[in-house]
């Protein structure tokens, strides 16, 4: 009787350590999230390239144009939401029309806009 209970215990026991182990392994690979694979930084022109279309040199050129591109209208979306913030403060009375104009001169000084 006591060898029955010997096989039954460590069989619980061997099962437990078995399921916690698979368990831990599968976890991680059922909570990863399909990644959004960004926009690779050839913008696809690749294929331009490829069907003799633009040579490389040209490619680089293109890229390059399109890279800028973004990182201006990246720029500009950022300055928009500081411009907006600041009239915001202006409208509400925490700022005063000179502090709000200092202020956004100083803005339109870091990001370059007239």
């Amino acid at each position: 009787m006591m060898d029955i209970s010997v096989v039954l215990i460590w069989s619980v026991l061997l099962f437990a350590i078995i399921f916690t182990a698979v368990r831990l392994a599968i976890n991680p690979l059922l909570n990863k999230h399909d990644e959004i694979i960004p926009e690779s930084k050839d913008f696809g022109l690749v294929k331009l390239r490829d069907i003799s279309i633009l040579s490389n040199s040209e490619l680089e050129k293109v890229i390059e144009l399109y890279q800028s591109k973004g990182i201006k209208e990246k720029n500009y979306e950022q300055y928009q939401k500081y411009a907006r913030v600041l009239q915001e403060l202006n409208e509400m009375g925490y700022l005063s029309d000179e502090q709000y104009s200092s202020k956004m001169n100083k803005l339109n000084n870091y990001f370059n806009v007239d």
